[in-house]
């Protein structure tokens, strides 16, 4: 019996000696698999990269190590630092007129337009060096992300980000980038005539896949990339706004707005301008005094000043809009009527200070608004507290 048994024992011995082997050699015939998998996975992907090709204003360019990135959607970024040296800006870290090295933010600029971008937001602003009007803000499709301490934007949002023309080419694996400068220098279609010029805002057009040209009668008008009618030739100028997307239109020296899809303005104003963009206003032009017009074109402040805005020679800083004023924290544009200076609150069009004042200006370095009137200097808020005392005294 004990030798039947120690036989039984041995046979089932042998038995998980051979399960064991048979699961060890598949366990690294799995590991051998995976290696492949992972290795033919890593082959393509080099050979992905390796033939991934970028051309910025026909010119082939050699990508750096950084300068891509994917996420783990999928998504492609470029490195902004490197891509502003391709199409014309300069790069700095931290924010416009934010004199730190922040590391989470950083601009372009040019002669012609300054962009802010700041990590995990997307949020950008742009604006340009001596401009009167607030920052203009855009939303991207992605946020802004950064890898050693240098921003990506996505490839995608190229177009509004930096206003150049992109395209991927997926059968070539190619990146294709375009200056609108470049677009325009070497535009080659003799039945269309562009009518761009040295205009920044209408160069912007084309990022958006929009061209102003112009017909035999030079009548301007509006076409697409592929030379489509969007707006017909029938406009004496047109500019674009990047902010609205709408276009400024004058016919006969008559001004208004429109937009790819109707008209907005009517075009009956001897003068239209944006003002401010947060709100949108207008400034219009009619019957020789100035008003204030929404983004819809309905009346903010009707059509009785003589002009808006304070540039004092003194102090020599245009000033326009006043925000926080009094108790109220009202916002008021700075108007002048008959030679004399108030404010007029530009949500209600009605007046925060009358016209009586002499100026309104405004001091860098003390960061304070003054008027002066009768040849007494008084901050703003001393000048209403001044009026209410008046009122009551009287």
């Amino acid at each position: 019996m004990d030798l039947l048994q120690q036989e039984i024992n041995k046979n089932k011995d042998k038995k998980i000696s051979t399960s064991k082997k048979i699961v060890l050699v598949s366990l690294i015939l799995c590991i051998v698999l995976l290696v492949l998998i992972l290795l033919v996975m890593f082959l393509m992907s080099g050979e992905q990269t390796k033939n991934l090709s970028l051309t910025v204003n026909g010119s082939n360019i050699q990508i750096t190590s950084n300068m891509f990135i994917t996420d783990e959607n999928g998504i492609t970024y470029i490195s902004l630092g490197q891509l502003s040296d391709l199409i014309g800006y300069n790069y700095l870290r931290g924010g416009y007129l934010e004199y730190i090295e922040d590391s989470t933010k950083c601009y372009l600029y040019n002669i012609n337009q300054i962009i802010g971008f700041e990590t995990n937001s997307d949020l950008i602003y742009k604006t340009s060096e001596n401009s009167n009007l607030d920052y203009q803000y855009y939303k991207l499709k992605n946020k802004i992300i950064s890898n050693n301490q240098v921003l990506y934007i996505s490839l995608e949002d190229l177009s509004v980000g930096c206003n150049v023309i992109y395209s991927y080419s997926k059968d070539k694996n190619a990146i294709i980038i375009e200056t609108t400068d470049n677009y325009i220098k070497n535009f080659n279609n003799s039945s269309i005539k562009l009518s761009i010029d040295d205009n920044f805002n209408n160069k912007k057009a084309i990022s958006y896949g929009m061209l102003i040209v112009s017909n035999d009668n030079q009548k301007l008008g509006i076409v697409d990339l592929n030379f489509n009618t969007v707006i017909g030739a029938k406009y004496s100028s047109i500019e674009f706004d990047e902010y609205t997307q709408n276009f400024i239109i004058s016919d006969d020296g008559k001004y208004g707005v429109i937009s790819t899809e109707k008209l907005l303005i009517e075009p009956k104003y001897q003068e239209l301008s944006i003002i401010n963009y947060s709100p949108l206003l207008y400034k219009v032009k009619l019957n020789n005094k100035y008003g204030i017009l929404d983004e819809n074109g309905d009346i903010v402040i009707n059509n009785e000043y003589d002009q808006f805005g304070s540039n004092n020679n003194i102090e020599n800083n245009f000033t326009l809009i006043i925000k926080d004023i009094g108790e109220k924290k009202q916002t008021g544009i700075i108007a002048i009527k008959n030679g004399k200076y108030g404010l007029i609150n530009i949500e209600t069009g009605n007046p925060i200070v009358d016209c009586k004042a002499d100026t309104i200006y405004y001091n860098n370095e003390e960061n304070t608004y003054y008027v002066q009137e009768d040849n007494k200097v008084f901050t703003l808020d001393e000048y209403i507290n001044y009026l209410n005392t008046t009122v009551v005294n009287f």
